[in-house]
């Protein structure tokens, strides 16, 4: 009995995962907790084309007891394109990349954000007013098969003053099991119906 129950568990293993989350950032632990401006010093971001703002955490914090966030644009007169600075190996199946943006929470004019996920999965953008809260936003995408993805998001405009950007995930909602997982859970299954068989057989 003990040895059915462990090798059904080994199946139940290769079986697809379901909404596990596989990239997250909060922006957090940078710079010791600190913001700075045209910060460029992220873990998992490269800043292209222009800079950024690292703020929050008393420091030009628009929402106290959120951490810190990011101002796409930056304090250099050019708004920046932040990018994934590793590739995400991601199994065939169907993900759903997620994060928060708020309004620049200081003029009145209404900014812009472009987001991708490369190459081709996702491309859109998104523009809030002013004194927009920090919001949710959601896009979901499917591969047919395993390969690296890079995900970016780039300000417009260039008067320092950006949209606010926080918590960005990527969950898988289903993946497709690799080849040696399924055969692996199709030698289980047999295992077990085999067990099966010889215990009525006794």
């Amino acid at each position: 009995m003990k040895k059915i129950m462990l090798i059904t568990m080994a199946v139940a293993l290769v079986g697809p995962a379901i909404a596990a989350p596989v990239f997250f950032d909060d922006f957090n632990a940078e710079n010791g907790g600190v913001g700075k401006l045209n910060y460029t010093g992220f873990l998992n971001w490269n800043v292209q084309d222009g800079t950024v703002d690292l703020i929050g955490n008393g420091f030009f914090d628009f929402f106290p007891g959120n951490g810190l966030y990011v101002d796409v644009d930056g304090s250099s007169g050019d708004a920046g394109k932040m990018i994934t600075s590793s590739p995400i190996w991601l199994q065939a199946g169907t993900y759903e990349l997620s994060y928060e943006l708020a309004g620049n929470q200081r003029n009145s004019q209404q900014e812009t954000v472009y987001v991708e996920v490369h190459v081709g999965l996702v491309s859109t953008s998104h523009s809030l007013p002013q004194n927009a809260p920090f919001t949710l936003f959601t896009q979901q995408f499917t591969l047919d098969s395993a390969q690296n993805i890079t995900i970016s998001f780039e300000g417009a405009g260039g008067d320092n003053v950006g949209m606010l950007l926080d918590n960005v995930k990527i969950e898988a909602i289903s993946v497709v099991p690799a080849p040696g997982a399924i055969l692996l859970a199709g030698i289980g299954t047999s295992v077990v119906g085999l067990l099966r068989r010889r215990r009525r057989s006794l």
